[in-house]
């Protein structure tokens, strides 16, 4: 007696199309904007930022702490940028050269009527 299983395999490209209509929705959503956006990536980097100029955080040796919450800031940017990336190259890909001159053909080939 066998089995079988339904396997869901999920290609790179139906990933990144999920991931980055997921991405899109944050974006639109006000408490992402506000939290995210606004709280994390804009406030929290600028107090950041003015904290490495203050002499105490100098003096203290605390620089280090906060640049590592500059980098977190940045990698979470970077992370949002690559799946923007991917679900743009999903939603639309770069054809190699072979594959634009058929893409190519096909279009003229139905402009002339010559596809059944």
């Amino acid at each position: 007696m066998s089995t079988q299983t339904n396997l869901n395999v999920e290609t790179p490209e139906d990933h990144a199309i999920l991931m980055g209509e997921a991405l899109e929705r944050l974006q639109k959503n006000p408490d992402f904007k506000r939290v995210i956006r606004e709280g994390y990536l804009e406030a929290k980097v600028l107090a950041s930022v003015s904290l490495l100029a203050v002499p105490q955080i100098k003096d203290n040796g605390k620089r280090p702490a906060v640049v590592e919450d500059l980098i977190a800031a940045s990698n979470l940017q970077y992370f949002f940028m690559q799946v923007e990336g991917a679900y743009q190259g999903a939603k639309d890909p770069v054809l190699s050269d072979d594959e634009q001159a058929e893409f190519e053909q096909a279009q003229e080939d139905a402009r002339m009527g010559l596809v059944s």
